[in-house]
């Protein structure tokens, strides 16, 4: 089967606690809303690319257990194939909780067995080389597997012209600087934060980073910007696009709902302007409501928000 997108590794069972403020404070007593699990990480880039009506695939695995059952069954509610994803009984699914208040703050506590890196499938090279795009981020090059499988992964993309990206998150402080860069040079598309890139380039203005990150090997970086949107570059022009203004409810999925809107535009023939409004819009959708995962707005929502830019709405599938 040939998949729009494949999305490697990265396949969590966010435990999502709302709650009305943070920090929380020592001895103090507070109430929460409640606790829901819903798809995170890979899980949100996956339920926001079946928003695009991209035909996905999760590249991933999760233990025989309650929580990796029900995050299985949400992608599966929401389109996913998991044909590809691996189940493996001795395995714990990789769990986070997730503290998110009311003023869209969020912290993250990850939880996960003490049995070391998953397995790559060696088919999954045929699969990536049989799709349209492949995305992966730094937490799976950091926690989930082997470096040199996920760089596998990503020569099996470039020999199969298949294009690549790579959003290394927060996660980037955690890897070896040579290896990130690495993954700058295997991969097509770079697409990470301000004070990510700061980490790799030091604090620059925007277009000094932009330009620092494409000399490290990246053809095309995609800086995201929260409020103020995102700036895009590549070797022959730089842009700065915009965001949606929206009332932020919860920050969380944010910036996994932004890449496979970016990827939908980009496998779909848009140029970098419209791939970035398509990708700022994905995000803000995201932001209006509580959690991610199946909680992202639905597809009608999306459409209605990209009414006035045509050339966007263009690329929705």
């Amino acid at each position: 089967m040939v998949y729009d997108l494949v999305v490697l590794g990265d396949l969590v069972a966010d435990l999502v606690v709302p709650i009305e403020r943070l920090p929380l404070e020592a001895n103090n007593h507070g109430w929460a809303e409640g606790i829901f699990v819903e798809p995170g990480g890979a899980g949100n880039v996956l339920v926001a690319a079946r928003r695009l009506n991209l035909c996905v695939a999760a590249l991933g695995h999760v233990g025989a257990d309650r929580y990796g059952q029900e995050m299985l069954d949400a992608l599966d509610a929401q389109g996913v194939s998991l044909n590809e994803t691996a189940i493996l009984p001795e395995r714990a699914t990789v769990l986070c909780m997730v503290l998110a208040d009311t003023l869209g703050q969020h912290v993250y506590l990850g939880i996960k067995d003490d049995l070391g890196l998953w397995p790559f499938p060696a088919h999954w090279r045929d699969v990536i080389a049989a799709s349209r795009a492949l995305y992966t981020d730094g937490y799976t090059l950091r926690d989930i597997l082997a470096p040199d499988d996920v760089f596998a992964a990503f020569a099996a993309a470039r020999a199969a012209g298949v294009p690549s990206f790579f959003d290394p998150g927060p996660s980037v402080e955690f890897i070896p600087r040579e290896t990130v860069v690495r993954a700058l040079g295997a991969s097509d598309v770079l697409l990470l934060t301000e004070p990510e890139a700061a980490w790799l380039v030091g604090e620059q203005d925007r277009e000094a980073t932009a330009r620092a990150l494409l000399a490290l090997g990246a053809t095309t970086v995609v800086l995201k910007l929260g409020a103020n949107g995102c700036l895009v570059a590549n070797q022959t022009e730089t842009i700065h696009v915009p965001a949606f203004p929206v009332e932020v409810v919860d920050t969380v999925g944010a910036g996994d709902s932004f890449a496979p809107a970016f990827i939908a535009g980009w496998i779909r023939g848009g140029d970098l302007r419209a791939c970035a409004t398509l990708g700022n819009a994905m995000g803000a959708l995201a932001v209006t409501q509580r959690g991610a995962g199946a909680r992202i707005p639905p597809r009608e929502r999306l459409l209605d928000m990209l009414k006035d830019r045509p050339e966007a709405l263009a690329l929705t599938g």
